[in-house]
């Protein structure tokens, strides 16, 4: 078995890596080389100028940033080798030019890079592609297979399909070109299938974000051993977080006379917002804003808080959480957990018997549970129990990176990749 997964070769496609938002794909591509395969990273932009995960370190494998649009060399791939390749060129431009709604955005930036990539899967031998949200670099990777590159899978998010500005004509040829295509809550097969064609969304199947439980293993069990009246909140600083609704909460909190503390990590656009709603409700004292920090301290803070909270919401432009990783993480912690039923978050909470479940955008529903948790040691213990169960026996990263590298080794294999997933 162990031959068959050295031979097992796989490039990752994405926007930029690394990301600190984006632990999930560090630690799955960790847990791929864990399994034996051998991973190759196209980054499509260079990574911004933020924190790294220490786990980055453990990373073997290369990491190639695309050159800039303007200074991408892709006629000499183009026009190397048989005159077949700018003949496809020409069609494939004409064919989707001509589909109803015309071409996708920066279609002619997205064709160069799939020009530039196939020279370079060639190049390295690279025979599949796997990409993380069904956007710009899922198009690349379709425009790239259609040049007749390496084949693709795709792991879809949230925002990549739930903003209104998503396509359907286009995120369904994303799909069917895809050898297979996974998404991360059985909340987002039912919404795919509430629109797409069934052509696109036979190829769609649930694989859930996992984390590595041995991470977490040192959590205190015991409520009483953390902090006293502390709530955190961990999530870039994004309207379908909700962090304006946990600060309205803690600000109903404190006229009823309960002082309770808060730290909200992330960082984004809604800061200077959050700031001066702080400073409105008199809250400079108990809530401190971290801004972004690395994955070991978020693993400190998860271990002295007393309640993670994060009342997710549909934002304005439909976008949403999926799957949070930072919920998987604070139950993984013994964190008991306040959040909203919004996609797949009950999935994580098991409907409820893993956390508490308030109603979307109610600040005072969000109080009244802060405050009733707080108040009580032994639902905190028991909603600590049941969350420890219920990340270990559906988000164990060992366990869905399994079934991803299966997913690999049947697309490689020219065979129907399923999975063993569910549909």
């Amino acid at each position: 078995m162990h031959s068959k997964l050295n031979a097992l070769r796989v490039g990752y496609l994405l926007k930029k890596f690394p990301r600190l938002s984006e632990t999930f794909i560090l630690n799955e591509i960790l847990e791929q080389e864990n399994k034996g395969v051998s991973v190759y990273i196209f980054s499509r932009h260079e990574p911004d100028a933020e924190p790294r995960h220490r786990i980055l370190n453990q990373l073997k494998a290369p990491v190639e940033t695309l050159p800039y649009i303007r200074e991408l060399d892709f006629w000499e791939p183009l026009f190397a080798g048989s005159t077949d390749r700018l003949r496809r060129v020409q069609q494939l431009s004409r064919d989707i030019r001509r589909r109803p709604g015309g071409a996708p955005p920066r279609f002619a930036s997205l064709l160069s890079e799939a020009i530039y990539l196939l020279h370079r899967t060639q190049s390295l031998g690279i025979r599949h592609l796997h990409v993380h949200f069904a956007s710009d670099s899922a198009m690349v990777a379709a425009l790239l297979r259609a040049l007749g590159g390496p084949t693709y899978s795709v792991t879809a998010h949230a925002k990549d399909i739930y903003r209104a500005s998503v396509k359907p004509q286009w995120l369904e040829s994303i799909f069917v070109g895809a050898e297979f295509v996974v998404t991360v809550c059985d909340a987002n097969v039912k919404y795919l299938e509430s629109w797409l064609d069934p052509r696109a969304t036979s190829r769609v199947r649930r694989l859930y974000n996992g984390i590595a439980l041995a991470d977490f293993a040192d959590a205190p069990e015991d409520p009483l051993q953390r902090d006293s009246r502390h709530v955190l909140s961990v999530g870039r600083l994004v309207e379908k977080k909700g962090h304006h609704l946990l600060l309205e909460a803690l600000a109903l909190l404190r006229r009823r006379g309960l002082k309770v503390t808060a730290t909200l990590v992330g960082e984004g656009e809604m800061r200077s917002a959050l700031e001066r709603q702080i400073a409105d409700n008199g809250l400079g004292e108990l809530v401190r804003l971290t801004g972004a920090v690395e994955q070991q301290e978020i693993r400190t803070l998860m271990a002295r808080a007393t309640v993670f909270c994060l009342p997710c919401i549909v934002a304005a432009d439909g976008n949403r959480d999926a799957l949070p990783t930072v919920v998987l993480e604070a139950l993984a912690s013994g964190l008991p957990v306040i959040s909203t039923p919004i996609s797949g978050i009950p999935e994580i909470l098991d409907g409820g018997r893993a956390g508490v479940l308030v109603p979307e955008n109610d600040a005072a529903a969000v109080a009244v549970a802060l405050e009733d948790l707080l108040a009580n040691a032994p639902k905190r213990r028991e909603l600590a129990r049941e969350g420890r169960r219920r990340v270990t026996e559906c988000f164990d990263l060992r366990t869905t990176a399994a079934s991803l590298r299966s997913c690999f080794e049947q697309a490689m294999q020219g065979s129907e990749a399923t999975c063993g997933l569910l549909s």
